[in-house]
């Protein structure tokens, strides 16, 4: 007996056989297909511009370019479609394209393709982040947006220089100091250098490329940044920081010098250069030769005993001496002849140093002349020197054989 199925919600009644329901079920997966086809789809765009420097106009290569459906809150929120960065392409920097894809129930042009509005978050490490909608976005071919602009939010100075000097006024070398912006968190070191001679003046730091950031760049004093520098060293100390005004693009220069004193040590170390020179004169003119191969022998004395040290002289006549010593109560120049008390042409946490220079021949009976520093009085008897711990190194007087022509 054959079975029928019975629909009802309908006036009257339908009767269906098994033999007709697939029939019926074609036609409805048809009907409902085409319902999806007419009313919606999946569309695809491609989209491309230049993210360029607002005051330059010069395309900008890193810049991460980041797509949403919807206005984020900021230019790197979360929820976006997807992302790509801008770099350089045929020789033109700050290039981005990407592809994206979107669904609609209701497309703009119907079977033809759809048309809608996409918002772009752009940022890079130098520049403010932008947010910026692109209305007009046509389905199925390459999109061109209009060129975008960033304002640059970070600025360097070129180099960041100044001085520390002893309270003798002398500059010291080997200080470690940080200079610390004050946009940086406080407990971060942003620069560290150490101080050195530059253009034959001593205790000269410099820091290069110094660079901030200012999150309102469109503001007057965006391309200016306040710091201290300070010192930082295990060895100095200082009462007060060097405070500057960085300028972007320029040479910033700190308008006082850094002061420092030696904290407590006992030990020392100097290292000292001299010469050997044979001085040839005549009516017409002055010549000199540097001596090579000379012998010459330090000794010096300290808490720990007697010391000897030996060189001889490079082609250039120059010897040279790396002298260390160890001193209970600093503050004079102790040695084989004791200096008693505190000698107050000593800054403090310095020492001196007594110590003897012995040539070969024939320069045992050489004439030395002139100051150990170029500046401060050299004391000394034939070949007797007294060392400075906070010079260094000590430049000794040449050691000179005088010959008339």
């Amino acid at each position: 007996m054959e079975q029928m199925c019975t629909c009802r919600g309908t006036p009257g009644e339908v009767a269906l056989t098994p033999a007709i329901l697939p029939a019926i079920m074609l036609a409805a997966g048809l009907f409902i297909a085409g319902c999806l086809a007419g009313c919606g789809g999946y569309y695809t765009a491609d989209i491309a511009g230049y993210v360029k420097d607002d005051e330059s106009r010069a395309g900008v290569n890193g810049a991460i370019i980041r797509i949403y459906a919807q206005e984020p809150e900021d230019a790197d929120a979360d929820g976006f479609t997807v992302e790509t960065a801008s770099m350089a392409t045929g020789g033109n920097a700050g290039y981005y394209s990407h592809k994206i894809i979107w669904r609609n129930w209701f497309p703009a042009f119907g079977d033809e393709g759809d048309s809608g509005s996409v918002w772009l978050g752009i940022s890079h490490d130098d520049y403010a982040p932008a947010v910026t909608l692109v209305q007009g976005i046509i389905s199925e071919t390459v999109n061109v947006v209009p060129d975008i602009y960033l304002v640059r939010a970070t600025f360097s100075s070129q180099t960041v220089t100044g001085r520390v000097i002893d309270v003798g006024g002398d500059g010291v070398n080997g200080v470690r100091v940080v200079l610390d912006l004050e946009s940086t968190p406080d407990d971060e070191e942003d620069y560290i250098t150490t101080t050195g001679t530059v253009n034959a003046v001593e205790g000269v730091y410099e820091f290069d490329n110094v660079t901030w950031r200012d999150e309102s760049p469109d503001s007057p004093a965006a391309d200016t940044e306040s710091a201290l520098v300070y010192v930082d060293d295990g060895e100095y100390d200082a009462a007060q920081p060097a405070s500057v005004l960085i300028t972007s693009g320029g040479l910033s220069q700190a308008a006082d010098e850094i002061v420092v004193t030696r904290q407590p040590r006992e030990d020392f170390s100097v290292n000292i250069r001299g010469r050997c020179i044979n001085r040839y004169l005549s009516t017409q003119e002055v010549q000199e030769i540097p001596a090579q191969g000379i012998g010459v022998t330090l000794t010096c004395t300290d808490d720990d005993g007697e010391h000897t040290l030996y060189d001889y002289t490079d082609a250039g006549g120059v010897f040279t001496f790396f002298v260390q010593w160890t001193d209970a109560t600093p503050g004079n120049f102790d040695g084989t002849t004791d200096v008693a008390g505190v000698d107050p042409g000593i800054p403090d946490g310095e020492d001196g140093l007594f110590v003897q220079l012995h040539f070969d021949p024939p320069f045992d009976a050489a004439t030395v002349g002139g100051d150990i520093d170029g500046g401060d009085p050299a004391v000394f008897d034939n070949q007797d020197f007294f060392l400075k711990s906070w010079i260094n190194p000590n430049y000794l007087p040449d050691t000179v054989i005088e010959t008339t022509l």
